[in-house]
C-alpha cells in the first residue's frame, strides 16, 4: 500500500506537470448550441456571463451568438471585457456585431468601450437606441485573431444593459412650465445622439426632441411646453450613450411662487 506521502508526492507532480484544465463553454457543449440564429442565450438587463472561442470539433471556429429582445423607444449597451488568451476582439471591430432577427443583415459594429483615448481602449461596445418597432435581434461574438486555433483560455465577459433613462414627472399645465437638461456626462471623441419621448399620464406618446450632445459635458436646456404645451405626463430618453452616458433631470417651474420641483433622471438598477 503507497503511504499517504507517496500519494501526496504524486498529486503534487501531476498538478505541476500536467498541462492546465480549463472548464468548457458550456453552450458549446449543448445539443442545442449557441453557434448560430438558434441559441437559446437570451440576455436581458443586467446579465453578465462568462465565456470562451474554443474551436468547436473540426476544427471549426466558435462563434457565440446572443438572442436580444428590443422594446420600442428604449436603448441598450452590450460590451465585451476580460479578454484573455490570444482573443483579440480590438481589431477587427467585426469581431462583434449586432445583426437582424434573419442573422444575416449586420446592423451595427463595435466601437471602443471608452471613446477617444489616447491610447485606445481594447474592451469593445454596442450601444443604440430603437425607434417606434419592437424587434428581436442578434449578437455575435467571434475571433478572427485565433479562429480555429482558439483555446479555453481565450475567454471574455459579456454584459447587457438597458440604457434608457426614465423621469417619472414633466407638468406644462396651468402656471407650470417643465425645463428638461440633459448633460453629456462622458468625454468621448463622438457625440452623444438620443431622443426625448414626452408621454401623457395614460401612457401615450405625445412629442419627441431628438438631440445630439458633442463635447463631453455639454448640456442641452430644452422648455418642454415650447413642444408639449398644456400636457402633464412622464418622459423617457433614449440614447447611445451607453449606461450612465447621460445625466438628466426634469425641473417644474411655478412662476407665481418661484417654486420648483425637481424630477431626476434614473436608469434601471444594475
Amino acid at each position: 500500500m503507497r503511504s499517504s506521502a507517496c500519494l501526496a508526492s504524486i498529486f503534487a507532480l501531476a498538478v505541476l506537470g500536467a498541462s492546465t484544465a480549463w472548464p468548457t463553454d458550456y453552450w458549446d457543449l449543448a445539443t442545442d448550441p449557441d453557434n448560430g440564429i438558434g441559441t437559446d442565450n437570451e440576455l436581458t438587463h443586467g446579465v453578465e456571463q462568462l465565456h470562451d472561442l474554443e474551436a468547436n470539433a473540426g476544427p471549426v471556429a466558435d462563434q457565440d451568438w446572443y438572442a436580444v429582445v428590443t422594446n420600442y423607444r428604449a436603448s441598450y449597451e452590450a460590451m465585451i471585457d476580460s479578454m484573455s488568451g490570444d482573443l483579440d476582439l480590438f481589431a477587427p471591430p467585426e469581431n462583434f456585431q449586432r445583426l437582424a432577427v434573419d442573422g444575416t443583415t449586420v446592423l451595427q459594429t463595435s466601437e471602443q468601450a471608452i471613446i477617444g483615448t489616447p491610447l485606445g481602449s481594447i474592451n469593445r461596445a454596442l450601444r443604440w437606441q430603437m425607434d417606434g418597432t419592437n424587434d428581436n435581434q442578434f449578437l455575435r461574438v467571434q475571433s478572427a485573431a485565433c479562429g480555429t486555433s482558439c483555446g479555453p483560455e481565450d475567454r471574455y465577459r459579456i454584459s447587457f444593459y438597458e440604457t434608457t433613462i426614465a423621469v417619472p414627472r414633466f407638468n406644462n399645465a396651468g402656471s407650470q412650465i417643465t425645463v428638461l437638461i440633459i448633460q453629456n456626462a462622458t468625454a468621448w471623441g463622438r457625440p452623444i445622439n438620443g431622443t426625448a419621448y414626452f408621454w401623457t399620464t395614460d401612457g401615450t406618446l405625445f412629442a419627441l426632441q431628438t438631440f445630439s450632445l458633442f463635447p463631453g459635458y455639454s448640456a442641452l436646456v430644452l422648455n418642454s411646453s415650447t413642444i408639449a404645451p398644456g400636457v402633464s405626463g412622464t418622459i423617457t430618453i433614449a440614447h447611445d450613450g451607453g449606461y450612465g452616458g447621460l445625466a438628466a433631470k426634469a425641473v417644474a417651474l411655478e412662476p407665481s411662487t418661484g417654486f420648483s420641483f425637481d424630477s431626476p433622471g434614473i436608469y434601471k438598477p444594475k
